[in-house]
């Protein structure tokens, strides 16, 4: 449950932070709130997790390392008594052989088979006794079985030779039980080697009422396997023979004493506890393996009230971690919600507000943050000051820092106004007249320049000067400036009504347009610059609005624009004139109006600023 429990915190700890680093919870309204919790108490969890789990793994220690001890004696006992075990036949074997050899040189076949099978009786272990004669012919034996192994051969051809032998265990063709197969020479009154003896040993019996009696944590129980891994004694006698040879349990006894939890041979997950035990057999065979078979929960019942209080310490644990989570989050997402909520007021324009400072991080950043709501506050006084003096989209570029000398040549529309008879009339009005008059006149004219996204680039006096198309992409500049050009055409018509209610003269502009490729940028030096438009085509569109006094014109254009704007617009030819400076005459169109057909809707336009 344990080891459980500390898996699912890893996973939990990995999803938490895949979470953090997909933002997960950025999407929530509360999500640094959330997260804090979570991680406080996730931290808490998962260090009362592994102190327990180390508490408890070590406690499992301690009670693996009792069984395998415990085990450790018990593999003594078995030793000791598979050695008197077989020690004490051996003795018994030298005495039936003794008895034996003064009987042989006259005994009958059948006598002999008679005092085997005596011997056979009085000896319950023994499963079958043989004598054999030098050249390995069987002269008698108890039971008439049939040698159906190699095992009696070695035996026989070994106690022959004058030596003792005892085989390695196999199955009894007798009884489902392990036996062993042991040999003694019977000598002659001169001691020399006239016979074998050899007996067939019932060692799964002795050993599983050996191991019977050996019990572990109450239930735990005992089994022996020979060096190929199958059972030689068990408690429940239909498991004798089971290969355990895969279980790993059974390839670690062999190298030593130890344990591992491993599935018995019923399938079920068990706790085995090893050594290897010494095999009686002649020579210097591999060696057996004493396995302790445990249920691994019944194993672990010293140590189950050390898990209850592992279990009832993490979620002890967790609960104020989850509080100290909660008033740590709230302690910092608190004075964070300010400063949200100060971010969105200075989003919308409004730098009246302030947040706390301080030393510490959160303190910092609200000093941070008033400090640029000061540096907003005044950038767009500046701003509100630069738009006084030049065109909005201009000063958006000085303001963002955007004022490298030099330029770029681009096809655009110039528009020239000029007013007619101004000094004149000006001679008529004081200094603040002229100038209340001019600022009502400008703010008029300039608002039908922005309407179509022109460029101011300059006042000229009573005269403005716009451009169309030297920002950002505008293919239809040219008809924005004639759109522009009749709109400031009916706005005298409304400033003419208003002085005539205050019975003052009416005033006459005149406007000139011409498209043409002109060198566009900040023209100066780094310490006064201006955003204009500089080449001929200036100079030419100056020149049209002044033909206007001689035409009796109000609006005029050269032919590059009215080719670009004569589906659209009534223009009316004016004779060819020359213009002073160009050496051959030209044609210009006064615009009467828009065609009935074409609508005055004109798209935005997007300004790479």
């Amino acid at each position: 449950m344990t080891v459980l429990l500390l898996v699912a915190c890893g996973v939990l700890l990995a999803v938490f932070f895949g979470a953090l680093q997909a933002r997960w919870f950025a999407r929530m309204d509360r999500g640094f709130l959330f997260t804090m919790i979570l991680a406080m108490g996730g931290f808490v969890l998962v260090s009362a997790v592994v102190s327990g789990f180390l508490s408890y793994r070590a406690g499992r220690e301690v009670v693996y390392r009792e069984i395998v001890d415990g085990l450790s004696n018990a593999g003594d006992i078995v030793e000791a008594n598979l050695r008197e075990l077989t020690r004490a036949e051996l003795e018994q074997l030298h005495i039936y052989a003794d008895s034996l050899a003064a009987e042989m040189a006259d005994a009958k076949r059948g006598q002999l088979r008679a005092d085997l099978t005596h011997i056979d009786e009085l000896d319950k272990v023994i499963l079958q006794i043989s004598v054999f004669d030098k050249h390995t012919t069987m002269l008698a034996t108890s039971y008439e079985v049939k040698e159906d192994d190699n095992t009696s051969l070695v035996a026989v051809a070994t106690a022959l030779g004058g030596n003792d032998y005892v085989s390695d265990p196999h199955m009894s063709p007798v009884i489902r039980t392990y036996e062993l197969t042991m040999a003694t020479p019977i000598r002659g009154p001169d001691k020399s080697v006239i016979a074998a003896l050899t007996i067939r040993y019932d060692l799964g019996t002795n050993l599983s009422r050996l191991i019977g009696a050996t019990r572990f944590g109450g239930e735990g129980y005992a089994l022996i396997t020979d060096n190929s891994g199958h059972v030689l004694a068990h408690v429940e006698k239909q498991l004798i023979g089971s290969d355990l040879s895969a279980n790993p349990a059974f390839q670690e006894g062999t190298r030593g004493t130890g344990w591992r939890v491993a599935p018995n041979p019923r399938g079920q997950r068990s706790l085995f506890v090893y050594r290897p035990v010494k095999s009686p057999a002649s020579g210097t065979p591999l060696p057996w393996v004493l396995l302790v078979e445990m249920d691994e929960e019944k194993a672990l019942a010293p140590i189950a009230a050390l898990r209850r209080q592992v279990l009832l310490a993490i979620a002890i644990l967790t609960l104020p971690g989850l509080l100290i989570g909660w008033r740590v989050a709230v302690s910092i997402s608190g004075p964070v919600e300010k400063l949200v909520h100060f971010v969105r007021k200075v989003q919308g324009g409004d730098f009246t507000g302030s947040v706390p400072e301080g030393r510490d991080e959160l303190g910092r950043l609200g000093a941070a943050l008033n400090h640029m709501t000061h540096g907003l506050e005044e950038r767009d006084r500046v701003k509100e000051l630069f738009g006084r003096y030049v065109a909005t989209q201009v000063s958006d570029k000085l303001v963002k820092g955007e004022i490298n000398l030099g330029g770029e040549s681009r096809r655009v529309t110039i528009l020239f106004s000029d007013i007619r008879s101004f000094t004149a009339m000006s001679e008529k009005m004081t200094p603040a007249q002229i100038v209340a008059f001019l600022n009502d006149y400008f703010s008029e004219m300039v608002e039908a320049v922005f309407d179509q996204s022109g460029i101011l680039d300059k006042f000229m006096g009573d005269g403005l000067m716009a451009v169309f198309g030297s920002l950002g992409d505008m293919p239809d500049h040219p008809r924005r400036a004639v759109l522009t050009a009749l709109r400031m055409k009916s706005l005298l018509g409304k400033i003419n009504g208003d002085r005539s209610m205050l019975g003052k003269p009416p005033i006459d502009i005149g406007i000139g347009l011409h498209t043409d490729e002109v060198i566009v940028g900040n023209i100066g030096s780094r310490r006064r610059l201006e955003y204009t438009v500089i080449g001929d085509g200036v100079n030419t569109c100056s020149r049209v609005q002044a033909l206007n006094k001689d035409f009796g014109t109000t609006i005029l254009i050269t032919e590059t624009t009215y080719e670009a704007v004569k589906d659209e617009f009534e223009c009316r030819l004016m004779p060819e004139t020359e213009l002073r400076g160009k050496s051959h005459p030209l044609r210009f169109y006064e615009v009467v109006s828009v065609k009935e057909t074409v609508g005055q809707a004109v798209p935005p336009v997007k300004l790479n600023l």
